[in-house]
């Protein structure tokens, strides 16, 4: 099994936004919300940061994206996709190791947020080190691993 990256391209755009509305209309549980502004600034944000995106490839066959960007003295995984077809594989581990690994190089902690129903990414990040350090309004999870230098 080889993983291997490549830059998104505006191609990738609607690709990632469709996954986004999809995950955000499955798992978001606060009705309330305005997803039509919620889903203009998804938009906005994929388009204005496509170029730090990264392609996912299993065995040279597309597989997913990610996101990961400086947030000050930290990293965001953000827009973290493993499409459904290849979820089982250990892509998603692999990935999160490959991250790991940009962290510890830049000794920077790495954190996400995750939607408490989505069990299946929970776990993943559970079973690779992250723990959860905030919840937001029941719907979310912050969840957040350090980079193994890093001192607090």
């Amino acid at each position: 099994m080889e993983i291997t990256f490549q830059n998104a391209t505006v191609n990738d755009i609607n690709i990632l936004f469709e996954l986004n509305k999809k995950l955000i209309e499955k798992y978001e549980i606060n009705l309330n919300l305005d997803f039509e502004k919620i889903f203009t600034w998804v938009k906005r944000k994929i388009e204005n940061n496509i170029e730090l995106y990264q392609c996912i490839y299993f065995d040279g066959i597309k597989a997913g994206y990610y996101y990961l960007h400086n947030d000050g003295e930290k990293l965001e995984l953000d827009d973290f996709f493993i499409f459904d077809e290849f979820q089982g594989r250990g892509i998603g581990t692999k990935v999160i190791k490959y991250i790991a690994s940009i962290s510890k190089e830049k000794n920077k902690e790495v954190f996400l947020y995750v939607f408490a129903n989505n069990q299946g990414a929970f776990n993943l990040y559970l079973r690779n080190g992250y723990k959860i350090v905030e919840n937001i309004a029941d719907s979310r999870y912050i969840m957040s691993t350090q980079a193994s230098s890093c001192t607090h």
